[in-house]
């Protein structure tokens, strides 16, 4: 099987979110899971930066994916 290469679909700034867009993706039958990223510094004096979620879905799914976030999003 070859290597699937994955794009990120859109960053939220709250866990709910990026949980409801995943389930909503896959519901669409679409690959997709979310990475959190921020909230902590490599600089032990330096500010942590804010979270985020990254919404990671493959490659040849991206533009299906965004438009279903756009849309969902666009409800909130």
């Amino acid at each position: 099987m070859a290597p699937r290469t994955l794009a990120v679909a859109t960053s939220v700034l709250d866990p709910l979110t990026a949980d409801r867009l995943v389930d909503l993706l896959r519901e669409a039958t679409l690959d997709a899971f979310s990475r959190a990223g921020g909230a902590a510094s490599s600089a032990a004096f330096a500010s942590a930066s804010p979270a985020f979620w990254d919404i990671m879905v493959p490659t040849e799914s991206l533009e299906q994916a965004a438009s279903i976030i756009r849309a969902e999003l666009a409800q909130v």
